[in-house]
């Protein structure tokens, strides 16, 4: 019994040292060691793109964006390809398991998933490109589930998408950290990897502040 207790102490006690303050940075080490674990969705917003923002724009103004046809789209920079070849190196460096995959079938982020984890995912529609209030609560629903034990969540879409689901702005390249709540309450937010957090990250140093809520703000202005 007592053993029992005290294994329900130290894991309370893990959990809580990532109930941490938007903009207040997270331990690094206590992070990488709840992700070796388990039980979080863990969303990754796209990496870098080429700034074509008006050719699709245009493209869709003139019902010419066609989910299959990346040249109707934004795609991703050079800088982008490299940011997902180091995301899927630390993945598999620091032992981070996953198990359910999801991506938009935008062509920037299921490029950037086959980068980080092979064809290893399947396609949500809710995922894609253009964002809905039903989108919205479906992906909400989606973060708020507990993966299968000992695996993580994994999903590759756009920070549009995001915002819809749970109001929280981003940056390309950034990866959040997601855990289900329980009681109807919306997913917690534990920590925000920008990419330039991932090697703080694997030293186990202080990073990952969780982003503040975009409220009262106004949509983003791109996906």
């Amino acid at each position: 019994m007592i053993k029992i207790v005290l294994l329900l102490v130290a894991t309370c006690a893990s959990m809580g040292a990532l109930a941490a303050q938007p903009g207040v940075p997270v331990s690094g080490k206590t992070l990488l060691e709840e992700l070796r674990k388990g039980s979080y969705t863990v969303y990754f917003r796209h990496t870098k793109t080429l700034p074509e923002h008006a050719h699709e724009a245009k493209m869709r103004r003139d019902g010419l964006w066609r989910i299959e046809d990346c040249s109707t789209q934004r795609n991703l920079s050079e800088a982008g390809y490299y940011e997902a070849r180091m995301q899927r190196d630390m993945v598999a460096k620091l032992g981070i398991p996953y198990g359910r995959v999801y991506s938009s079938r935008a062509c920037r982020t299921r490029i950037h998933a086959d980068w980080v984890v092979g064809q290893n995912f399947e396609f949500s529609q809710e995922l894609t490109p253009p964002r809905s209030r039903d989108k919205g609560l479906v992906i909400r629903k989606l973060i708020n589930t507990s993966p299968a034990p000992g695996t993580n969540t994994f999903i590759f879409a756009h920070g549009g998408i995001l915002w819809n689901a749970t109001d929280y702005d981003s940056v390309e390249s950034e990866t959040f950290v997601f855990r289900a709540a329980a009681d109807g309450k919306p997913p917690e937010l534990v920590a925000a990897i920008r990419i330039e957090d991932w090697e703080k990250l694997a030293k186990g140093q202080p990073c990952c502040a969780p982003r503040a809520y975009w409220s009262g703000q106004g949509d983003p202005p791109v996906d």
